[in-house]
């Protein structure tokens, strides 16, 4: 699977703005992109810690490689969330929902 087939940069910041906007729209439909977001943000911290946890390779450990790995990791939470995702993002959506009483959305296959 390739992180870049119909995705967008990981870091981009009209995607960014958007998101603030439909965080404040309230409606189940911007709260599910939310939670995507949130859950590619702790997917992006989970392999972050994961290559800081690898002793790394001598021949390929450089500031520029670290660069590279680092975008590629971001960009592949952000395929991950895509979707169904990990799950975490069905759990926070149904969390806000109770908690803010907006209408129920049903949970994708």
């Amino acid at each position: 699977m390739n992180p870049l087939d119909g995705a967008s940069l990981a870091f981009d910041p009209r995607r960014t703005a958007a998101l603030l906007g439909d965080a404040k729209g309230g409606d189940a439909a911007s709260l599910r992109k939310v939670a995507q977001e949130f859950e590619a943000l702790l997917l992006q911290q989970v392999l972050k810690a994961a290559r800081a946890a690898n002793p790394g390779n001598e021949y390929f450990d450089s500031e520029a490689t670290r660069t590279f790995t680092g975008m590629l990791d971001e960009q592949h939470a952000q395929a991950l969330s895509r979707g169904r995702g990990i799950g975490l993002a069905d759990l926070i959506v149904r969390q806000m929902e109770l908690v803010q009483g907006v209408k129920k959305t049903p949970v994708s296959p």
